[in-house]
């Protein structure tokens, strides 16, 4: 990331600014020099001229060393006391003597009597520049010269002033210049160009010259305080990079005792421009230079605003205050932007905006003019947000990222940024947006530490790659679901939540806890693609599902194992429990357990099983109990043991296979066992399951038991293929096959067998229906002593 591109572009027009700095003194300078030869002038000219002399030369020394030496062709004493010098020539010396200017013209009027001298025509001014504090001169003395030419110079000697009405031109090392009207006062050492000025030329390395402009409506120097001041001005220069200008309502440059710029201030209406690029405008400007002339600091203070328009990107700003620091070379190496700091840029479909009460950036020499941003920190009271917005297109709408810390960072590899570091009320939000304007979904969370990696994706666009919060990380997703619906919302909560863009992973660990409408997961580690909808929790997991229409007095389906996945496309979601454990569902007196059971939202069934041949599932079913007022009652389980299980909430059948143990009104067991519930599909304790999960729970009707079927109560056992059980009644009615009719062995009164076996819990009576051998139907009754 360059200086001239994203936050700022500071450091270029601080550069021109300064530029102006320098050439402002030096044509300061110039008007220095050129008044104070005029200020000696007349008095030295009135002395003893009274009559017509050629060849006329006068010195003037003191303490040893010439001041300054007059010198014309002719003078001439005119009737009306007046005196004309003609082809005058004045050498003023410095007061070393280490400098020489000269003033000259082709005819000069003294009026002694009323202390006025004035040019007649042009009068011509050299001056000769500072010399350097080394005391080194340059060798080229031409390039050092200063070269005036100015009409109708007029110097008061009692007044002690000096003016003129007309215009003034100067030149020097490839500047010229002009004006129209001055003054000089040399009591107080003020040096006024009064109108229409002018500086323009060339200026930058060998080869690589280009133009300058500096205008002003009115320019004024203090040669005692060396300040020069300028109102209206405006500087243009036209670089290799184009046009860059400074314009104010007033300016005013701090020069060095030997005519130097060494500070800038600038104020009213500010206004900087980079012609193509952009402007920044603020209240006031000040800069400060280096003895070489190169910016050292600079500072825009009062509403500084920024616009810039770079090809297709549009971006602008606001800040109360800016500064900048530069290293020796003249390029920026910090900035400090202070103040409600406001960037936003719009390119093509994307836009970012920048909030903070305070921006920190450091540089790092790109090149020999050019500084690269290498960190950036924006911080506040009230912390930094920065927000990303692009069109996902022109249909589906548009996509932004928010992110907000008390403090955030960017990082950079190159001059490329890498990504963002927050700390102190982190937050990072999503929010989907369709084509009418109409959130899809909105994603939030917040954390006390925040870590976002960014990258460049196939259009050059700058784009999140990953995002990382720690420390008390909250979570919440809406997502729409109708036009004018109540949104979808989820909450999260963990010790550090991860989210990784490319396959759209959100990783939350460390105590993590979830909720929707319809459940509350904890667990200490989740997975969740948001794109597919799947999600993994793993690490002592517990659901709890609330039930739509459910009863105020009935309770939620609990889930408890050590992992869980979800499959949206499929809409199972599998339970599986730590090696030797079990995965337990329970509601109210109901409650299943099994290494693995396997929950399925879209059919409302459940599949409950194990990972090897033993017996592995675990079911407790509440039943009736044994009063016949009470039969409402859930508190009297049915209890069933399996290899696996199945279970529809559709056709409310349970079905047990391999190992099938039942308990109620006895123990029965066998191969396969189908257990079938009271009340309409759909339905458990009263319960409306149309939009909820399965859970096998509610009153027994009746149980079909199937292959090797044994029934064993107090004083008998019953043995058969196949058994039908009804939960009302309390009755059991047991077949057989032709060659293995039933049997059922009574303690006191030995085995008795028949084509069907009916008998009730409670009740020592037994209807056999045919034989053994016959397959005629015979009733028979007999007592069996219990």
């Amino acid at each position: 990331m360059g200086v001239s591109t994203k936050t700022l572009r500071i450091g270029l027009v601080i550069c021109a600014l300064l530029l102006v700095a320098i050439v402002v003194g030096f044509i300061g300078y110039a008007r220095y020099r050129t008044n104070r030869f005029l200020a000696g002038l007349p008095g030295k000219l009135g002395i003893s001229i009274t009559q017509e002399t050629d060849n006329f030369t006068y010195s003037q020394s003191l303490k040893g060393k010439t001041i300054f030496t007059v010198h014309a062709s002719k003078e001439l004493q005119r009737k009306d006391g007046k005196i004309t010098l003609k082809d005058v020539g004045i050498v003023l010396y410095g007061r070393k003597a280490d400098r020489a200017d000269r003033i000259h013209g082709n005819e000069f009027e003294y009026d002694q009597k009323n202390g006025v001298l004035r040019a007649i025509g042009d009068a011509f001014i050299d001056l000769s520049a500072p010399t350097a504090k080394s005391g080194v001169g340059s060798a080229d003395g031409d390039s050092q010269m200063i070269h005036v030419k100015t009409n109708g110079l007029v110097f008061l000697q009692r007044e002690r002033t000096a003016s003129t009405d007309g215009s003034i031109e100067f030149a020097s090392g490839g500047l010229s210049g002009h004006a129209v009207g001055a003054s000089y006062d040399s009591t107080s050492g003020v040096v006024v160009l009064r109108s229409a000025v002018q500086v323009s030329g060339l200026r930058g390395e060998a080869g690589k010259e280009h133009p300058v402009v500096l205008t002003a409506a009115r320019a004024e120097m203090d040669r005692d305080k060396n300040v020069v001041l300028l109102e209206g001005p405006r500087y243009v220069s036209a670089g290799q990079a184009g046009a860059q200008s400074l314009a104010a309502e007033q300016a005013r440059v701090h020069l060095t005792g030997d005519g130097a710029p060494e500070r800038v201030e600038a104020q009213g209406h500010v206004l900087l421009e980079a012609a193509g690029r952009g402007r920044i405008m603020a209240d006031r400007l000040e800069a400060e230079l280096t003895a070489s002339g190169r910016p050292r600091d600079g500072h825009l203070s009062g509403g500084v605003r920024l616009v810039e328009d770079i090809e297709a990107r549009h971006t602008q700003g606001q800040a109360a205050d800016v500064r900048v620091a530069f290293d020796e070379m003249g390029r920026p190496a910090r900035a400090q932007v202070a103040g409600g700091v406001e960037l936003e840029e719009k390119a093509g479909t994307s836009d970012r905006k920048l909030n903070a009460e305070r921006v920190e950036l450091a540089f790092s020499g790109g090149g020999k003019r050019t500084s690269v941003l290498r960190a950036a920190m924006a911080s506040g009271p009230d912390g930094a947000r920065v927000r990303s917005t692009d069109a996902r297109n022109a249909v589906k709408g548009t996509s932004s990222l928010g992110v907000r810390a008390d403090v955030l960072k960017a990082r950079f590899t190159g001059s490329q940024i890498t990504g963002l570091d927050g700390v102190g009320k982190t937050l990072v939000e999503r929010v989907n947006v369709d084509a009418r304007g109409m959130v899809e979904s909105k994603e939030m969370s917040t954390g006390d530490v925040l870590r976002l990696d960014v990258k460049t994706d196939g259009k050059g666009r700058t784009v999140l790659a990953r995002a990382a919060q720690r420390g008390a990380v909250q979570t919440q997703r809406e997502v729409s679901t109708k036009a004018g619906g109540v949104p979808a919302v989820e909450h999260a909560r963990a010790d550090s939540a991860m989210y990784e863009a490319d396959n759209d992973l959100l990783t939350l660990t460390g105590a993590v806890q979830m909720n929707d409408a319809e459940s509350t997961l904890l667990a200490e580690h989740v997975e969740l693609r948001r794109g597919a909808g799947d999600a993994m929790a793993e690490g002592n997991v517990r659901v709890s599902y609330e039930q739509p229409g459910k009863s105020i007095a009935s309770e939620p389906v609990h889930v408890t194992a050590a992992k869980a996945v979800a499959r949206k496309s499929t809409g199972v979601t599998v339970f599986t429990a730590a090696a030797g454990g079990h995965v337990r569902m329970w509601e109210a007196g109901s409650q299943i357990e099994a290494p693995v059971l396997e929950m399925n939202r879209a059919d409302k069934s459940l599949f409950a099983h194990g990972t090897g041949e033993g017996v592995d599932v675990r079911a407790i079913l509440a039943g009736p109990a044994d009063d016949a007022k009470a039969k409402q009652n859930w508190s009297v389980p049915v209890r069933i043991v399996s290899q696996q299980m199945r279970y529809s909430d559709a056709t409310r059948q349970a079905e047990f296979r391999g190992q099938v143990r039942l308990d109620r009104d006895g123990t029965m067991r066998a191969q396969v066992a189908t257990v079938f519930l009271a009340g309409p599909p759909g339905t458990a304790h009263g319960t409306d399951r149309a939009q909820g999960i399965a859970m096998v729970g509610g009153q027994v009707e009746r149980v079909v038991a199937e292959v090797g079927v044994e029934i064993t109560q107090p004083g008998r056992i019953a043995l058969g293929e196949r058994l039908v059980y009804t939960s009302a009644d309390r009755t059991f009615v047991l077949t057989g096959t032709k060659t293995a009719p039933p049997r059922l062995t009574d303690e006191a009164q030995g085995t008795i067998t028949g084509a069907s076996l009916r008998f009730r819990s409670g009740d020592d009576s037994v209807v056999i229906s045919g034989s053994g051998t016959d397959s005629g139907r015979v009733r028979s009754e007999t007592r069996v002593r219990q």
